[in-house]
C-alpha cells in the first residue's frame, strides 16, 4: 500500500516505510539528528501524530529525563555485571550518561514512546531502550539487541 508523505509543522515531512509499518522522520536534538517513528495501525496514524505534535515540543526534557531514568535502572547492572576489566572504574551517573547518544524514538497509535540510544558500549554496542506510557510516566530501562 502507497501512504502519503504527512508534513507536519512541528517534525517536518514524515515517510511511510512499508516494510516497519511506519511513518518516519527527522528531529534536531542537542545538536544531533534523530530518527522519529509513528507506528501505524494499518496506515491510521493520527493518533501517534497527535502525540508526537505536543510530545516534541518538550522533547529535551523527555530525552534528558529518559537518561536520567536509564541511569537510575542501570547503572547498578554496569557496575556489577559488565565490568570488563578487573582494574576498570566502576562508572558515575555522568559518566554513564555521557557514554549514551539518543538515537531515535518511536510512538505508538497508544501514546506510549520508546527511546532508543547507542550505548557507547557500555553494554558491549547493546542498545539502550527506555519506554514511558501516554501519561509521560517511565515504564522500563532494558538492553537491547
Amino acid at each position: 500500500m502507497n501512504y502519503p508523505d504527512i508534513e507536519c509543522p512541528v517534525i517536518g515531512i514524515l515517510r511511510y516505510e512499508e516494510k516497519y509499518d511506519w511513518y518516519e522522520g527527522q528531529l534536531k536534538v542537542q545538536q544531533s539528528e534523530i530518527s522519529i517513528q509513528l507506528l501505524t495501525d494499518d496506515g491510521a496514524v493520527a493518533s501517534a501524530l497527535k502525540r508526537a505534535t505536543d510530545f516534541v515540543k518538550e522533547l529535551e526534557k523527555h530525552a534528558q529525563s529518559a537518561r536520567d531514568y536509564a541511569v537510575e535502572s542501570l547503572l547498578t547492572l554496569k557496575n556489577e555485571t559488565w565490568i570488563e576489566a578487573k582494574d576498570e572504574e566502576p562508572l558515575t551517573p555522568e559518566q554513564f550518561k555521557e557514554w549514551m547518544v539518543l538515537d531515535s524514538i518511536s510512538i505508538d497509535s497508544d501514546g506510549d514512546v520508546s527511546f532508543y540510544h547507542s550505548d557507547g558500549d557500555l553494554f558491549w554496542g547493546h542498545c539502550i531502550l527506555v519506554t514511558m506510557n501516554s501519561q509521560n510516566n517511565f515504564n522500563s530501562a532494558d538492553i537491547a539487541g
